[in-house]
């Protein structure tokens, strides 16, 4: 009974997880995407959706393999399935800077990522990650479906962010007039 209830969850937080990688990928889900731009270091880490997805595949097919016990070769069949997936998600895990270099031209899902870094900084992209914690939540579920609302959106942070990123030398304003 227990272990059948165990199952049950596992089976649901996978099955879950999956379908949250997939609306990553696919571009209806932002926010997890937009997190990566907040970190700070030397280099910026590359979102790559398909790790999830071979992850949580991976999690699936064992859960599956599991319920399938009656049909020993499905079973089977999905185990080694599952361990495959596992196995390629953990290699693309371990060699990340190897994977960048291919995983964009193989896979250019999420459009609106590949566009928003294609016409942003990342001190831009790190203001649009942080502006979108200060977002109310009706307002992500907007941003989050429609990518055109989105890059307005952007456009409104990146115009406010062209201020602050200017020197200006010794505190002198931006606008003066003649001396």
């Amino acid at each position: 009974m227990a272990s059948t209830f165990m199952l049950i969850v596992l089976t649901g937080i996978s099955i879950f997880f999956l379908i949250r990688s997939a609306l990553i990928m696919f571009g209806y889900l932002k926010e997890p995407i937009l997190r990566t731009f907040e970190e700070y270091g030397p280099q910026e880490k590359l979102y790559l959706p398909l790790l999830p997805i071979l992850a949580w595949s991976s999690a699936v097919a064992l859960a599956a393999s599991l319920w399938a016990t009656r049909f020993p070769n499905l079973s089977f069949t999905l185990s080694i399935l599952g361990v495959l997936l596992l196995l390629a998600a953990g290699l693309g895990y371990n060699n990340r800077e190897w994977l960048e270099k291919y995983h964009f031209k193989l896979l250019k899902l999420p459009t609106w990522y590949h566009e928003l870094r294609d016409r942003t900084t990342r001190y831009e992209r790190r203001r649009i990650a942080y502006m979108w914690l200060h977002l109310p939540f009706r307002a992500r579920l907007t941003y989050n479906s429609s990518n055109r609302l989105f890059f307005i959106w952007a456009d409104f942070i990146i115009m406010g962010t062209v201020r602050e990123e200017e020197p200006t030398g010794d505190d002198e304003p931006y606008f003066f007039e003649g001396r």
